[in-house]
């Protein structure tokens, strides 16, 4: 079950986080070009996602068993910190200058503020019915998507005590900003849609079918594209949306059983994403941007006839 995946910041290894892995192997470390396997972490409970540190050297770790943040050091591959958080932590997000840690709660109805230098709570935001993703931007505004309260929280102001909300669709699942922060993207998880909402408004002003049931979302660094995994069966699929235009292209991605995390390479033409039940996960790209699909395409035929998950 391998839940999430992040790229070291100079794009040179990916990190997978494997949900179903209880007390041991919890993160698995790749070459992020070639996808060979490096080596894995064991940390205590089990890990839900994950983002690095600025400099690459930590990576903080959301565990959903034990309650809590580990912060973990790149290089010794161990635990150096653990700060506990509401119940059931799963997306992590930053502070655009990497000094506070973000967790959503799940069960805990609430967002957990952290301050990395001290590793201490600063303060716990009331969220809605299950919190999930989360952007923030550049001035300090977060914002928190309630999975099943069909609804964004946006915390702003001094100590982030100003809370607003208005309706999304259908169980919103991932947050993303556009590079100029005027548009927040959301994954209607419920819809198979993506929607754009004007943060100024916060209407909707443009909506995307794609494919089923979209997880995560992210947003290339110029801005340009959108890209998405999608975890229902009907598809299996990585979508992108092209915000010049406003269309939307589905690729169903050979071998993948129910698409879940996913990050995009500094270019914006390739992205990593995790299969939930074929345990694997896709280097995705535009044609004639690398990798090797004959031989990518060999692997996939060992699993790909494989007895389909009930």
């Amino acid at each position: 079950m391998p839940k999430g995946v992040s790229l070291s910041p100079d794009a040179k290894r990916a990190y997978v986080t494997n949900f179903g892995q209880h007390n041991g192997h919890n993160i698995d470390i790749y070459d992020a070009e070639t996808l060979a396997h490096i080596d894995h972490i064991d940390l205590p409970g089990n890990v839900v996602e994950s983002v690095l540190s600025p400099d690459g050297t930590t990576i903080y770790a959301s565990n959903f068993l034990r309650n809590s943040v580990q912060l973990v050091d790149v290089k010794q591959k161990r635990v150096v910190r653990e700060i506990t958080t509401g119940t059931h932590p799963k997306i992590l997000v930053l502070s655009p200058d990497g000094k506070q840690l973000f967790a959503a709660n799940w069960s805990g109805n609430s967002v957990t503020q952290i301050d990395i230098a001290s590793g201490k709570v600063v303060r716990t935001l009331p969220a809605g019915l299950n919190p999930r993703g989360m952007a923030m931007t550049r001035s300090g505004t977060l914002f928190a998507a309630n999975f099943n309260g069909a609804s964004i929280d946006v915390f702003s102001g001094a100590a982030l005590g100003t809370r607003n909300r208005f309706d999304a669709c259908p169980i919103p699942r991932h947050l993303a900003l556009s590079t100029d922060e005027k548009l927040l993207f959301i994954s209607c998880y419920h819809d198979s849609m993506v929607h754009a909402v004007d943060v100024a408004t916060q209407k909707v002003v443009h909506q995307l079918h794609v494919g089923s049931s979209p997880k995560t979302i992210e947003v290339s660094r110029d801005g340009r594209w959108i890209w998405s995994a999608d975890y229902g069966k009907e598809t299996n699929s990585v979508s992108i949306v092209d915000t010049e235009d406003w269309t939307a292209r589905v690729y169903a991605v050979p071998g993948m059983d129910h698409g879940s995390g996913l990050t995009i390479y500094p270019d914006g033409k390739r992205a990593l994403v995790t299969g939930w039940y074929d345990n694997h996960v896709y280097l995705v790209g535009f044609e004639g941007s690398g990798g090797n699909p004959g031989a990518a395409r060999a692997k996939i035929a060992r699993w790909i006839n494989r007895p389909k998950h009930d």
